[in-house]
């Protein structure tokens, strides 16, 4: 019994700090700095992460439309090296990118 509630509570205590501001921060800037790399001169000031400074789970993305799949492939490669909740987070900001892709083209 003592140990699945210490495992219950380690599980419940990494996916929490995943989804730590400072966390989320470290992981938006590895993207960010890996993209620019990854894409060509012409677009490395077209991204910028900023992280919001009242909502500190919340950032702001400045990514040129030519420079999302770059930003994607990266957020791709990187997932599996992630906390499991910071995964998710980054799954959905996949597809909030997609999203606007999309709603750019109808």
């Amino acid at each position: 019994m003592d140990f699945a509630a210490r495992k219950i509570n380690t599980s419940v205590k990494n996916l929490r700090e995943g989804l730590d501001p400072d966390i989320l921060a470290y992981w938006y800037k590895r993207v960010e700095d890996k993209s620019i790399e990854l894409v060509p001169a012409h677009l490395k000031d077209k991204i910028r992460f900023e992280q919001d400074r009242i909502l500190w789970m919340k950032f702001n993305m400045d990514v040129s439309k030519r420079a999302v799949p770059y930003v994607m492939q990266v957020i791709e490669e990187y997932i599996p090296m992630m906390p499991y909740s910071t995964g998710l987070y980054f799954r959905k900001v996949q597809e909030i990118l997609t999203n606007e892709m999309n709603k750019d083209l109808r």
